[in-house]
């Protein structure tokens, strides 16, 4: 088994009770991957009283016990036993949550684990890291209930808090004034957040999600993924200043979502203005895991977290990974001198390479494309994403004036550009060299000079040299600014 497959095949359920939403996603097995195979939420507002009765929303927790009635029957007809059940500030911190913990114990025989604050913190933290981010930066998860802040630094937590900050909490205060003053007065007990300014701001929470929904809006980004997206440090703080200064119709007028969507933005952006005064962060950067991928994480082996993220996801979705390792090693000697990021890159590209094969040829490349763009990658930025999906939009013939690569030139500089372009002419001719059967390439080789790309064909592939191969080398060494030659 390859270091980046999947561990195992048996399908691993979380079950997140929070204070706005009641969720259940199984994932495909415990792996450094692990990709979604199901989800569902519903929106119970649990945690809506809590600020003015200290007890759970009484019609809430009816539409959260018929969630879990029905989630804990999936799960039955599944046939899932690797089950976590996890509950945050609402359960935490309301006067009858035993209460709520003991009936769904004893109805649907779930053992729900209320986490503290700092735990909540920590699995947030380890679900951002281990979907491939910075090693440092100060990552933010906020709710309806509380907003926790963990400071990472060389992939450690140096410091994690958990303040009563959520959207329920302010929502319940009815005077800006008093709002500032609540956010305010609870980051002061965050003292050392002033020792880490000027680092990257790692966001989570619905709230704040939908916000980075309404930037996409707003600017017309052509990428309409969240996972990654992220702005530079003083542009999120005035946006994060205009979207607490809206009201509500204006906010759902302007943003493109729903009035269910940006019921508590406004005061989701009112904390984060207020944050980054005193962080002043270099980038914004939305995080599509938290503290449900922690919860997995925190159950594999140390070794299995040290794979990379993204080589990890690409292997799951390859369809012969074997084969791609030859035809990484193939086309390596093309790209040498490049750096450490971009072989990372192309490596992937490799693994993604036959992503398309089964599709109708007038079709695989745009499938190819569009498919990549969306893909439940880990470790990846959008623009990474690009370079991947341009790389097989090539491979299977798509071509730079078309339509459809217009999104991947938005994301790329001219650079990246250029090498995904020869990136995918390359692994074009491979596959047209061997049909497919990429261990041939095993017997061809490639020498780079100043001046020339020479194919050098031996063994069995002497005598699979034809016009398609000429044409295909041509376009491959003129991708690079050299002559082709075929000994």
């Amino acid at each position: 088994m390859s270091d980046h497959q999947a561990a195992t095949k048996d399908y691993v359920a979380v079950i997140d009770i929070g204070s706005n939403a009641v969720r259940l996603v199984v994932y495909d097995g415990l792996n450094r991957a692990p990709f979604k195979v199901y989800t569902e939420r519903a929106i119970c507002n649990l945690g809506a009283d809590l600020a003015t009765t200290g007890d759970l929303n009484p019609a809430a927790v009816k539409k959260a016990m018929t969630s879990l009635r029905r989630f804990s029957g999936l799960l039955a007809e599944m046939k899932i036993k690797n089950v976590r059940a996890v509950a945050t500030a609402a359960l935490r911190d309301a006067k009858n949550g035993k209460v709520f913990i003991a009936k769904v114990k004893k109805d649907f025989g779930l053992t729900i684990a209320v986490i503290g604050g700092e735990e909540e913190a920590r699995l947030a933290a380890l679900g951002v890291l281990a979907n491939g981010f910075g090693g440092s930066g100060v990552i933010g998860d906020y709710g309806g209930g509380s907003l926790e802040l963990i400071v990472v630094k060389n992939y450690r937590v140096r410091h994690k808090v958990s303040l009563p900050l959520g959207s329920h909490r302010l929502l319940a205060e009815k005077s800006r004034t008093a709002r500032v003053k609540m956010i305010e007065t609870h980051l002061d007990r965050a003292g050392f957040l002033k020792e880490y300014s000027g680092l990257d701001f790692y966001a989570m929470g619905g709230a704040w999600r939908s916000m980075a929904k309404a930037h996409m809006h707003l600017s017309q980004y052509p990428l309409q993924l969240l996972d990654h997206y992220q702005l530079e440090g003083e542009k999120a703080a005035a946006f994060a200043r205009l979207i607490a200064r809206q009201s509500a119709a204006r906010l759902e007028k302007t943003s493109g979502m729903s009035g269910k969507r940006i019921g508590d933005m406004g005061v989701a952006a009112l904390a984060m203005e207020i944050l980054f005064r005193k962080i002043r962060p270099r980038r914004l950067i939305f995080s599509g895991t938290g503290l449900r991928e922690g919860v997995m994480f925190d159950q594999l082996k140390p070794a299995v977290l040290k794979q990379n993220a993204l080589l990890a996801s690409c292997a799951k979705i390859a369809a012969h990974a074997g084969d791609s390792k030859i035809l990484h090693r193939w086309l390596a000697p093309l790209f040498a001198g490049q750096d450490a990021e971009f072989l990372k890159l192309l490596e992937a590209s490799c693994l993604l390479s036959d992503v398309s094969t089964l599709e109708h040829e007038d079709y695989r490349a745009e499938y190819a494309f569009r498919r990549i763009l969306v893909m439940p990658l880990y470790g990846i930025d959008h623009a990474g994403r690009a370079f991947l999906a341009l790389s097989q939009y090539v491979r299977y013939e798509g071509q730079l004036d078309d339509d459809v690569a217009a999104v991947a030139q938005k994301l790329l500089d001219n650079k990246m550009i250029d090498l995904a372009v020869t990136v995918g002419l390359a692994q074009r001719l491979g596959y047209l060299l061997t049909g497919g059967a990429l261990g041939l390439l095993r017997q061809a080789g490639f020498k780079v000079t100043p001046k020339k790309l020479v194919l050098k064909l031996g063994g069995k592939t002497a005598a699979l040299h034809a016009d398609v191969i000429g044409d295909a080398l041509k376009d491959l060494a003129a991708s690079l600014g050299k002559a082709a030659e075929i000994l």
